[in-house]
């Protein structure tokens, strides 16, 4: 039995569609004094990369909400048995998010990219959500000495929710080891949101979001950087999709492996 892909088949991939990623997460941001929810997403290269980090699966094994943000997602789980209806993806919900969370009178804090970013992608969400609260933003080039000041900042700014757009695996495990620190009800893991948001890198055209391929307008623009990513880790998510697979058929109907001796 391949213990990883057991683990990778046990990941719980919430079945929402877009309103209801944003009633649940703006919901759980207005209950103040419980404990901190993480919300993240799951896509191809995020598949690949659990495979190889522990520390990176075992977080989002145990996130309050994982949404698939990837086409390759929803079509794959549909072959270990989880019916999701839809690609939940931030870039397209962000703005009716935003309203909400100016109606419900919900503060955000940004934290992530190059600076000016954040605040370039707050500037915009304002203009399109009058009466949003940003309660912070600054950038996500910081030193891990200064981790500890970086948190006080957030606690001390505090917001309804805080958004971590560091990249995988970065900003999961960032907000895995502040949690306890930041005081803050939800904290969502936004991956490149606001570079998209504050017109820093260009969306692929709608017809090539719904059809599973903004990989490739992302692989065009940026080959260099991204060759790696799409061309080599498309092959290997599914090859690590077919052990996916192969675990979650091996798996009783209570969960449990079938065979517990491999």
């Amino acid at each position: 039995m391949d213990a990883v892909a057991t683990k990778i088949a046990r990941f719980n991939v919430h079945p929402v569609c877009e309103s209801a990623f944003c009633r649940c997460v703006l919901l759980w941001a207005g209950l103040r004094g419980g404990r901190l929810r993480l919300v993240s997403y799951l896509n191809a290269h995020n598949v690949n990369l659990a495979f190889e980090d522990e520390e990176y699966r075992d977080i989002l094994r145990r996130a309050d909400m994982l949404y698939a943000d990837g086409m390759g997602v929803v079509w794959g789980w549909r072959l270990v048995g989880q019916a999701l209806p839809c690609r939940v993806n931030a870039g397209d919900l962000i703005l009716d998010f935003c309203r909400g969370a100016a109606e419900q009178g919900l503060s955000l804090y940004l934290l992530g990219s190059a600076p000016g970013v954040a605040e370039a992608a707050a500037r915009r969400w304002q203009a399109e959500a009058p009466g949003l609260k940003i309660a912070g933003a600054r950038d996500g080039f910081f030193r891990p000495e200064d981790e500890d000041a970086v948190a006080e900042e957030i606690r001390r700014a505090h917001p309804d929710l805080l958004l971590v757009g560091m990249g995988v695996p970065r900003q999961e495990k960032w907000a895995a080891r502040w949690k306890d620190r930041l005081g803050v009800p939800v904290v969502w893991c936004v991956g490149a949101l606001f570079e998209y948001s504050g017109g820093r890198r260009a969306r692929a055209p709608v017809w090539m979001r719904r059809c599973g391929m903004e990989w490739a307008w992302r692989l065009a623009l940026e080959p260099r950087r991204l060759w790696k990513r799409y061309l080599v880790g498309n092959i290997r998510f599914l090859r690590n999709l077919m052990r996916v697979r192969a675990a979650a058929k091996r798996r009783g109907p209570d969960g449990e492996d079938v065979d517990r001796n491999s």
